[in-house]
């Protein structure tokens, strides 16, 4: 069914049945508690069928619908996982399915006159999946208890092809329905994966903004303390931008910003997180990395900054760039202190006359 529905990479998949899982888990209380009631008031009917059985129906649909509500009050006690909510669906279904299949093996003439509440719980199964293909899945248990029952009764002839078109169409509707509501739910996901993209790229240049940066940077530091592994991180500042600005106009100036963030996705490791966190001022955090190797890289950066001349059809302009590095360590143990180090190093930088790389307060890279 992939042809029909928006499709992710594995790790993706994986988020969006949480994603679905957590929405389901919030949405289904109410129906799985009314289905458990609107099963028990059948009884209703059992009694207009066959009175002599209605006390062994009313143990039945009681015991089924005691099986939905515990079903209702574990999805408001806890958060299910989407398997957790998978094996739930599948006992609150199969209660109710087995529930009336067992009475209408009971009752006179009950598989004959009540094939269609033998299609409720195959129908409304697709609210309680997290995918369309589990459907079927979902509804074997209360499948497999109808047709031995059906064997047991020796039902045959028309009440025979009577319930298992009903229990067909409802599973068939159910796929249907279930296929319509992942769909609906996989748009909805795609479009959260947009927004959230969105919220974390920087709109002029495309690389990571400051919030992406923050999230990412405290996960890092976490594991560089935690693991004892190294981390640096880089801030990069152009020289001079603001004249550029004045004397070329603003379209020039977003072009040496856009040049920048070129080179540094160009030349930076896939595990380099290179961000944009203020006007010229961009940053580079480095997981796995000494502050000396990061000097290195951002000596790469400067040099080819320096010899690549920016042209916007009117104005050739070279623009250097200065660069700060701090390490993770006892002097920068968190994000706000690798930030500050750093921004002494960007500031020495400066002092000394631009268009260089130090690392850490003072020292020369």
């Amino acid at each position: 069914m992939g042809f029909l529905l928006p499709t992710f990479d594995e790790a993706t998949e994986r988020r969006f049945d949480v994603w679905r899982a957590s929405r389901l888990n919030d949405a289904l209380l109410a129906p799985v508690a009314i289905g458990g009631l609107a099963m028990f008031s059948f009884l209703a009917w059992d009694w207009l069928l066959d009175p002599t059985q209605f006390l062994a129906c009313l143990l039945i649909r009681g015991t089924g619908t005691i099986i939905m509500m515990a079903c209702a009050w574990k999805l408001l006690r806890t958060r299910a996982t989407p398997l957790q909510l998978r094996w739930l669906g599948m006992l609150a279904v199969s209660a109710g399915t087995v529930s009336i299949a067992l009475t209408q093996f009971l009752l006179q003439d009950g598989f004959l006159y009540g094939p269609a509440g033998l299609a409720l719980f195959p129908t409304v199964s697709a609210v309680v999946v997290t995918r369309a293909r589990q459907v079927p899945l979902l509804n074997l248990p209360g499948f497999a208890v109808v047709v031995a029952l059906l064997l047991l009764k020796g039902v045959e002839g028309f009440a025979l092809f009577n319930v298992i078109a009903f229990v067909g169409t409802g599973v068939f509707a159910s796929g249907i329905l279930a296929l319509a509501l992942e769909r609906t739910a996989r748009c909805g996901f795609q479009l959260e994966l947009r927004l959230e993209e969105q919220a974390h790229i920087d709109p002029l240049t495309g690389i990571a903004n400051r919030r992406r940066l923050e999230q990412e940077a405290r996960d890092e530091v976490e594991r560089a303390r935690r693991f004892n592994r190294p981390l640096s991180l880089m801030i990069m500042d152009l020289d001079h931008f603001k004249g550029v600005n004045d004397r070329y106009g603003h379209p020039f100036g977003d072009k040496v910003l856009r040049t920048l963030a070129d080179l540094g996705r160009a030349n930076l490791r896939q595990t380099d997180l290179f961000a944009r966190v203020g006007g010229e001022e961009f940053v580079v955090l480095m997981p796995e990395t000494t502050a000396e190797a990061a000097a290195q890289l951002g000596e790469r950066l400067r040099g080819l900054l320096a010899a690549t001349p920016i042209n916007d059809g009117e104005h050739v302009v070279t623009v250097t760039v200065s660069a700060g590095i701090a390490a993770h360590g006892p002097d920068a143990p968190t994000m706000e202190a690798l930030m500050a180090m750093a921004d002494k190093a960007l500031y020495e930088a400066k002092a000394q006359g631009r268009d260089r790389v130090v690392i850490g307060p003072g020292g020369v890279g």
